[in-house]
């Protein structure tokens, strides 16, 4: 069952707007990011909201997608990020649920990014 895409990182804001993206800045919500594989927790990534890298890529798609605002009844169905949005974050914690063998057999399921990473903290 392993035809999934790799895993990079990544996660999306479904129906997002300007209006939710003040909200997340003002409330700076610890985002949780989870990797499976095989239906096996491989890795939460851990970090501020509020991160400069991470609200930059939200902050692009907005732009592009409401260059003069919110627009009732307008959403931006899916507002994305990868592992590089948020790599150089401060507040970035990585669990890691493999060992250092197994996370070496699901290589071929990890981008190249998240597998150097999650390679520094794997027991």
């Amino acid at each position: 069952a392993r035809n999934q895409r790799k895993l990079n990182g990544g996660g999306n804001f479904t129906d997002y707007t300007w209006a939710r993206h003040a909200a997340n800045l003002d409330g700076d919500p610890v985002m949780l990011v989870a990797g499976f594989v095989d239906a096996r927790l491989v890795y939460i990534f851990e970090f501020n909201y509020n991160e400069l890298g991470f609200i930059r890529r939200l902050e692009t798609q907005l732009a592009k997608h409401f260059p003069e605002g919110d627009v009732s009844g307008r959403y931006l169905r899916s507002a994305s990020f990868v592992f590089r949005s948020y790599r150089n974050a401060e507040s970035l914690q990585t669990r890691c649920f493999v060992s250092r063998q197994e996370l070496l057999d699901l290589r071929p399921y990890i981008t190249g990014e998240v597998y150097n990473h999650l390679r520094r903290v794997a027991q």
